[in-house]
């Protein structure tokens, strides 16, 4: 959803950010997590979440037996991970240097509403990373901002959008970008798309995909 550009100012308040993020996506957040949780993540699972946030997430994820690695660029949020998911490891690195994690480690790697902070070549970079990353059968699960197919729901989506991203890149100098030809983008790294749900009239997706 366009609102999304608020995540970066959301996140200089982290005891708010996941009650504004449930508001400016009419709760579909919450839903996303539980089925990633319920569905994509199994006990036992290594997952990797990247843009770990507060945890909100980890928490589902280790409450089902998994063991949760988060990553995120912002000290301020890991501490907050570090409190809400105390049983998962972090790490303060950037997307961007997932390799160091070591090849052939994950069962899962989640990333929701993070992968829209990144510009398109760095994007690029860590999907094609991805696939190192994961074991056989792996997969990747994504949550994120995409254009709609339908150009009436692509031109609301980008009204809406526009002020709302000057607003943030003002006061945050940061902004977020929308997810455009991502399914291209996961095929040209190596990965398969095997399931997508949309919401908020198609501005927000849940994809998942696996190594080709």
């Amino acid at each position: 959803m366009s609102t999304l550009v608020y995540m970066k100012l959301l996140e200089q308040t982290p005891d708010k950010y996941d009650r504004w993020m449930r508001i400016l996506t009419l709760g579909r957040i919450d839903h996303i997590k539980r089925e990633i949780a319920s569905v994509w993540v199994e006990p036992g699972h290594d997952v990797l979440e990247i843009g770990s946030g507060t945890g909100a997430l980890a928490a589902l994820m280790t409450g089902r037996g998994a063991h949760v690695v988060g990553i995120d660029v912002s000290e301020t949020m890991l501490a907050a991970f570090h409190k809400n998911a105390p049983e998962a490891e972090f790490f303060h690195m950037t997307a961007t240097e997932i390799e160091r994690l070591g090849e052939g480690r994950f069962d899962r790697i989640i990333a929701t509403l993070s992968f829209s902070e990144l510009t398109y070549d760095e994007l690029d970079f860590v999907l094609r990373a991805i696939p190192f990353l994961l074991k056989t059968g792996g997969k990747l699960v994504v949550s994120d901002e995409v254009p709609p197919a339908v150009w009436w729901k692509r031109l609301l989506a980008s009204v809406i959008r526009r002020p709302l991203a000057a607003l943030t890149f003002l006061l945050t100098r940061n902004t977020t970008n929308v997810l455009k030809g991502f399914e291209g983008r996961l095929e040209q790294a190596g990965l398969r798309t095997i399931y997508r749900k949309n919401f908020l009239l198609d501005t927000l997706a849940l994809i998942v995909a696996e190594k080709q």
